[in-house]
C-alpha cells in the first residue's frame, strides 16, 4: 500500500523490481506515472551502472524539443543543472557526468549519427510516435551483453506497430501496463476532470484506462455542445481575433473567425471557397481580395487601434503565406500541424467549453457532422473528405493553446506522477 510519504507508487516500485530485461516498457494512461518513475530514478541508475563501458547513451524521443521538455527538463527540476545538463549543438547533453546523445525519432535521416555504433542504454520518450524505421533499427544496435532499453508511451491504435511489438513472445522484454487509477499522488478533482475531458472520445480508453483502442465513429463526437445560437451569453465586448486558415488550390480554401470572449473562443463567421466544385481555381491575391471582402470590419476595427489580425495558417501554403505578408494588415503564424495531437486538444477544447461555433457557420458545421475516422487506414487518421474547415479549427486550437489558457489551473502536461 502507497503510503502519504511515499516517493514513488507500489506500481512504479513494481517496475524497479522487474525491469531487468533488454527491453522494459510502460504503456498507459497520461498522469499515471510511467513517465515519472524514469525521470526520477532510472534514466540515471541505469546511466550510471553503465558508466565506463564500450557503447553509447541514447535519448530518443519525437523531437529534441519533446526530449527537452518531456525528460530533461523535469530531471532538471529534481537534480539541478550540474547533474542535467542541456543538449549542445553536436545533440549532446551530460547527464551524470556521462555524455547521452539525444535525437529525435520522427524520421530515419534524424538518426543516422547512432547508425553503426553500439548503444549500451537507451531511454526511449513516446515511443509509439516514432518512425517505425528508427525502431527497427535498435535492435541491431543494442549489441552488448549488457545493453538495455527503457520506454514509455501512450497506447495508440489495436492495429499499431509497436504493439505487435510489445505481445512478441519470442523477445526478452518486461511491459507494465497503467491506468490514471494507478497513481495515488493525483488529486480525485484532476482525475475527475480529466475523466470528463477525454468523456466520450477513444482517448478515454487510451489515456485514462491506458486500452490500445481503435478510433472509430465521429472525431468529435461532442461538437454539438460547442454550437450556439447567438452571442447573448456574452456581454463584453470581444477582447481579440484571429483567423485560421486551411489553405487550397482546386481543394477547398476555408477559413474560421475567431473572436474571444473572456476566456472563450467563439467562432462567429467563416468563408469557404471550393474550386472544384466552382470548376475555377483562385490565386493568392484572389485569396487575400476575398478576406478583406468576408473581415474587413475586424481588420478595420483592429486597424484603428493600431493592430494587425492574427492569421493562423497551413505551414505548406508558402506562397500564399508570403502574399498575406505583402497586404500588412495581418500578423501572421504558421500552424502546428500534428494531427493526433491537435485532434486531441481540440477535442478538449470542445468538451471544457473552451471554445464555442456560432450556427451560422453551417459550412464547418456540416463538416463536424461527416468528420469521421477512417477504420480501414490501421492508423489514427479521419476520412480526408470535407475536412478543410475541421483541419483551420485544429490549427486554431493546437497553434494557440487555447486549452491551456482556458483553464490554466488544471491544465498539465503529460509528464509527472
Amino acid at each position: 500500500m502507497t503510503t502519504a510519504k511515499s516517493r514513488f507508487s507500489d506500481k512504479q516500485y513494481d517496475y524497479f523490481r522487474e525491469s531487468t530485461h533488454r527491453y522494459n516498457f510502460k504503456v498507459g494512461a497520461v498522469r499515471s506515472g510511467k513517465s515519472y518513475a524514469d525521470i526520477a530514478q532510472t534514466i540515471l541508475f541505469r546511466i550510471r551502472k553503465v558508466a565506463g563501458k564500450a557503447g553509447l547513451n541514447v535519448i530518443l524521443g519525437v523531437s529534441k524539443a519533446t526530449i527537452e521538455r518531456n525528460v530533461l527538463q523535469p530531471m532538471r527540476e529534481i537534480y539541478g543543472v550540474g547533474l542535467v545538463g542541456y543538449i549542445n549543438s553536436q545533440n549532446i547533453a551530460i547527464v551524470a557526468g556521462e555524455k547521452v546523445h539525444c535525437l529525435g525519432a520522427e524520421k530515419m535521416s534524424q538518426v543516422a549519427k547512432i547508425q553503426g555504433s553500439s548503444i549500451k542504454y537507451l531511454y526511449g520518450d513516446e515511443i509509439a510516435k516514432w518512425s517505425k524505421d528508427v525502431f527497427e533499427m535498435l535492435p541491431s544496435r543494442l549489441d552488448k551483453e549488457y545493453s538495455m532499453m527503457d520506454g514509455a508511451c501512450n497506447p495508440e491504435s489495436p492495429n499499431h506497430w509497436l504493439k505487435a511489438f510489445i505481445d512478441r513472445d519470442d523477445i526478452d522484454i518486461y511491459v507494465q501496463h497503467y491506468t490514471i487509477f494507478d497513481n495515488p499522488f493525483l488529486s480525485e478533482e484532476f482525475v475527475k476532470n480529466l475523466c470528463i475531458e477525454y468523456g466520450d472520445t477513444v482517448y478515454y480508453k487510451r489515456f485514462i484506462l491506458g486500452e490500445w483502442a481503435l478510433a472509430e465513429g465521429l472525431v468529435y463526437p461532442s461538437f454539438t455542445t460547442a454550437l450556439i445560437n447567438d452571442l447573448s451569453a456574452f456581454n463584453d465586448e470581444s477582447e481579440e481575433y484571429s483567423v485560421s486558415i486551411d489553405y487550397g488550390t482546386l481543394n477547398a480554401f476555408a477559413a474560421l473567425l475567431w473572436a474571444r470572449y473572456g476566456k472563450v473562443w467563439v467562432c462567429i463567421r467563416e468563408y469557404y471557397y471550393s474550386g472544384r466544385d466552382n470548376i475555377e481555381q483562385k490565386t493568392d491575391e484572389e485569396y487575400c481580395d476575398d478576406l478583406e471582402s468576408a473581415f474587413g470590419d475586424v481588420i478595420n476595427l483592429l486597424k484603428s487601434k493600431g493592430r494587425k489580425l492574427e492569421v493562423i495558417v497551413d505551414p505548406s501554403a508558402a506562397s500564399f503565406i508570403e502574399a498575406l505578408y505583402r497586404r500588412k494588415v495581418y500578423k501572421v503564424s504558421k500552424a502546428e500541424n500534428d494531427v493526433s495531437d491537435g485532434i486531441r486538444e481540440t477535442n478538449s477544447c470542445m468538451k471544457k467549453g473552451a471554445i464555442k461555433i456560432l450556427n451560422t457557420c453551417r459550412r464547418f458545421i456540416d463538416e463536424l457532422n461527416g468528420y469521421v475516422w477512417d477504420e480501414k487506414s490501421g492508423i489514427d487518421k479521419p476520412v480526408k473528405v470535407n475536412d478543410h474547415a475541421c483541419d483551420a479549427c485544429r490549427y486554431f486550437c493546437y497553434t494557440k493553446e487555447i486549452l491551456r489558457r482556458f483553464d490554466k489551473e488544471h491544465y498539465q502536461s503529460f509528464y509527472g506522477r
